[in-house]
């Protein structure tokens, strides 16, 4: 799996966003604003988010959140994924 981390500027109030890309891979756009170590837990969450699945479910958006934020997902592993950094 291939993921672009992009760092740039984002709305007050977003940390990350995340695009599934057509050639399969993800971008995710890391707020440029935020600490290193708040940075890191937001990659961290849009990367689970990827891992779970969550792009193809039907569940509303709220609960997948709520649903991940409640998981031990800081503490799993993050094998077989390649990342590449990129700051604008």
């Amino acid at each position: 799996m291939n993921i672009n981390i992009v760092i740039a500027p984002l709305e007050r109030g977003i940390d990350a966003l995340t695009r599934c890309n057509e050639d399969g891979s993800y971008t995710i756009l890391i707020n440029n604003n935020l600490s290193q170590e708040k940075a890191h837990k937001a990659l961290l969450h849009e990367v689970f988010h990827i891992k779970n699945d969550d792009f193809s479910k039907f569940e509303h958006a709220n609960l997948l959140e709520k649903m991940l934020r409640e998981s031990d997902y800081l503490n799993q592993e993050l094998e077989d994924i390649n990342f590449y950094w990129n700051v604008v």
